[in-house]
């Protein structure tokens, strides 16, 4: 699942790296904040898995699939979604606490390790100079991120969708960050983006996908977040 449309050096970022990247703000400031994004991530890769048939879904749990993943961030999330079995009702355990800050560490991490980013010493207490996870991360290929930004904007403003960029949109709709792709009409791209995740303006065989796949995995990752996070908060 890798689309031409994207820029050169992002071509090979798995679907959490894409997310993370396309969120990033094009003054190269900090690509994701560092408590918000965990559980879109994880639902990323996880959408990943399940269209590569690496992971399949069993209903109430997930099982390995036929197809080994072979990026590290994918089979890291892989591992630490079956090691415990898989089931659904642990879904909150992999996007909340210690879990979904290394989610982001390490998403963060690939960005780097590939070239996309890189990370600034920051002053502390007005004299020494140390790295500092999420606000000294900054966008290294700001000519990339201007692009790949615009292709997701594209389609949200009209453009054909392919698999890759239908997947985003689908992801950054569910998650609600469309808006921060600034689009020309937020209201329409809104709507757009509502429209892609219930399987109009794709082509025949991706609109399966999304139905039948894509946005129901994204919702279940997201519904076990908030559960987890109402019940953590008492309400």
């Amino acid at each position: 699942m890798r689309s031409e449309r994207w820029s050169a050096p992002t071509r090979e970022l798995t679907l959490p790296e894409r997310i993370a990247w396309v969120l990033g703000d094009e003054d190269g400031r900090p690509v994701s904040s560092l408590t918000e994004p965990a559980g879109l991530l994880v639902a990323a890769a996880m959408v990943e898995l399940l269209l590569d048939a690496s992971l399949l879904d069993g209903g109430s749990s997930y099982r390995r699939g036929p197809v080994e993943p072979t990026d590290p961030l994918l089979c890291w999330v892989a591992d630490g979604l079956l090691r415990p079995g898989g089931h659904k009702s642990d879904l909150g355990h992999a996007v909340t606490g210690p879990r979904g800050a290394q989610m982001i560490r390490r998403t963060m991490d690939r960005l780097v390790e590939r070239g996309l980013a890189h990370r600034e010493p920051r002053r502390v207490f007005g004299y020494l100079a140390m790295p500092v996870f999420g606000s000294a991360l900054r966008v290294h290929e700001t000519g990339a991120l201007h692009h790949d930004r615009s292709v997701v904007r594209q389609v949200l403003d009209g453009a054909e969708p392919d698999e890759d960029t239908a997947m985003v949109v689908v992801l950054l709709h569910h998650g609600r960050r469309v808006r921060a792709l600034h689009p020309l009409d937020a209201h329409a791209a809104a709507g757009r983006a509502r429209a892609i995740a219930g399987g109009r303006h794709v082509r025949p065989g991706i609109d399966q996908d999304i139905v039948r796949l894509v946005s129901p995995t994204v919702q279940t990752v997201l519904a076990a977040l908030t559960a987890t996070e109402v019940l953590s908060s008492g309400g």
